[in-house]
């Protein structure tokens, strides 16, 4: 697995959080406690802005800059 790809349950937390279901309705459904959902929040923001950073630097290489230049 990539440092940048979210777990299957950090995916299926952000995707309820961000439909605006609640950290406590959220370990509910999920089956954890609320701390073990912000920690899954937490650890998937992480990779959401390690993979946010590789976009941009992508985006200002210019061509052939993003894949190493032939190294």
């Amino acid at each position: 697995m990539s440092i940048t790809e979210l777990s299957p349950i950090e995916e299926r937390i952000v995707l309820l959080v961000a439909q605006g279901v609640s950290v406590e309705e959220v370990a509910a459904e999920v089956g954890v406690a609320a701390r073990t959902v912000d920690w899954h929040l937490a650890r998937a923001s992480r990779k959401l802005e390690r993979m946010a950073t590789l976009h941009r630097r992508i985006q200002q290489a210019g061509p052939g800059e993003a894949t190493g230049g032939g190294r």
